[in-house]
């Protein structure tokens, strides 16, 4: 839990204005310890960030030694944290932008998707929000089976949803 709070001090407690499709800022050389990606990396959010941001954390993870197993568990779980950006912040909408952080310590990796806050209405009743039950959820649950620790926290309009996985078959390389 310690790790969220420090994840969340990395967040800007405002999310970028939507016309200029800055993302949240992250100072990465104020991060202690382990191996993160300090490329901190931002995309469109559109339907090709999901595939985007699942080759990046599989790449980073690859170098960083860990397990086949934490590189796919790692890889469905931020496509869910991805998708569900997109479904349910404004990242998804035209000018969105969602962050992704990836970090490696010795045998635990960490990843976060960083979005922008729920939706701007639409005017369609076909919208959802976080909050929807029916057909949705599925995704926070294949991400609570995947990862030995997970959660989410938000500001007034900024999301951010994590996970952890233990992976105690890294290689002593990382």
């Amino acid at each position: 839990m310690a790790e969220a709070r420090q994840l969340r001090d990395y967040v800007p407690p405002r999310a970028p204005d939507a016309a200029t499709s800055a993302a949240p800022a992250i100072d990465v050389a104020d991060m202690t310890g382990g191996v993160t990606d300090h490329t901190v990396w931002s995309c469109a959010g559109n339907l090709t960030a999901v595939r985007s941001i699942r080759a990046r954390v599989r790449e980073f993870l690859s170098r960083t030694g860990h397990s086949e197993g934490a590189l796919d568990d790692a890889e469905l779980s931020v496509s869910e944290l991805a998708t569900n950006a997109l479904l349910h912040s404004r990242s998804g909408q035209s000018g969105g932008v969602m962050t992704l952080f990836i970090r490696s310590d010795e045998g635990r990796l960490r990843v976060a998707v960083a979005d922008q806050g729920e939706r701007e209405p639409e005017g369609s009743a076909d919208e959802h929000s976080r909050e929807d039950g029916g057909d949705f959820g599925r995704g926070k649950f294949i991400v609570e089976n995947c990862a030995t620790r997970s959660g989410e926290y938000c500001s007034e309009a900024t999301h951010v949803a994590w996970f952890e996985i233990d992976d105690e078959a890294a290689s002593s390389g990382s």
